[in-house]
């Protein structure tokens, strides 16, 4: 059993898309019409089942708490590659509160969600 997709919420599709495919390294798996004046975009992980929904987010939404928790393996060096690609950081990689061995940094995607990787 996988989760099919997680649910993104972004004000600019094509901001957003470029944002994960050239700063964070997914794929763009589909960009379709949906409905009337919508669209249907699923961002892929590499090497992962789960996709990322990107949906039309409200404006008035909670930016405050992350949108979204990536795991990785080697914290140090992602922090590192999605800052040498443009990724702005709240600050380097420092232990959690919910368990001191876990490192974990912030940063806010092009929609102004703001994203979390912690090493697994």
């Amino acid at each position: 059993m996988h989760v099919k997709f997680a649910p993104l919420p972004v004000d600019d599709f094509d901001r957003a898309i470029a944002f994960y495919t050239g700063k964070v390294g997914l794929t763009l798996a589909t960009d379709a019409p949906y409905g009337d004046d919508g669209r249907w975009v699923e961002l892929a992980f590499p090497g992962g089942e789960t996709r990322l929904l990107v949906q039309k987010g409200s404006p008035d939404r909670d930016r405050s708490k992350p949108s979204l928790i990536l795991v990785v393996d080697f914290i140090e060096a992602d922090y590192r590659r999605l800052a040498d690609a443009g990724v702005s950081f709240l600050h380097e990689p420092k232990a959690g509160a919910w368990l001191p061995d876990q490192l974990y940094s912030l940063f806010h995607d092009s929609e102004g969600n703001l994203v979390m990787i912690v090493s697994d």
